[in-house]
């Protein structure tokens, strides 16, 4: 087993009129960014996600790429305006991991508005916990909600720049 998570690996959030939620902000690192990504397809976005994650945790690219890929055949992850959010579980990770891609170029992601992505989120959870891995999913969708955000996010040219701007939309979101 291995004991991943966003940056330091606890999950903090506030407590907001809708309950509680996790800001993605309190547990991503730099590592975790990646600015200025290129690439053609979802398919070659999602093997280089694959990569990242495998660089990161010590596990299997291939297993991990296979994964997300399963879950994306199920339907797109794409969430609309230019956002996705690939996610699935795995049973070797004990916490939620995620990296953010930010795309030089936008790509089909099968979205319902039928809008290009090009900010990606991959979260990835462990088998045995399903639900913290979809609440995560949901704190990145929150975060990103705002257009403005997104905006700063898609202008960011470093991965401390980025967590600035996600740092932005943590303040927005509470």
């Amino acid at each position: 087993m291995h004991d991943f998570g966003f940056g330091s690996g606890q999950c903090t959030g506030l407590i907001h009129s809708e309950g509680f939620f996790m800001s993605i902000i309190d547990y991503l690192a730099t590592d975790q960014i990646m600015v200025g990504v290129a690439c053609s397809s979802k398919k070659q976005l999602i093997e280089q996600l694959a990569e990242r994650a495998a660089e990161l945790t010590g596990l299997c690219q291939r297993s991990l790429f296979e994964i997300v890929m399963r879950r994306e055949r199920l339907g797109s992850t794409a969430i609309g305006n230019g956002i996705a959010i690939p996610h699935a579980v795995h049973q070797d990770l004990t916490r939620v991991m995620g990296i953010i891609a930010v795309l030089t170029s936008p790509i089909d992601f099968d979205a319902q508005d039928r809008k290009p992505v090009d900010i990606v989120c991959l979260v990835i959870g462990p088998q045995n916990a399903d639900s913290d891995h979809l609440k995560c999913v949901s704190s990145v969708a929150r975060s990103l909600r705002e257009v403005a955000i997104c905006d700063q996010i898609r202008a960011a040219k470093t991965p401390n720049e980025l967590i600035g701007h996600l740092g932005n939309a943590s303040d927005v979101a509470a």
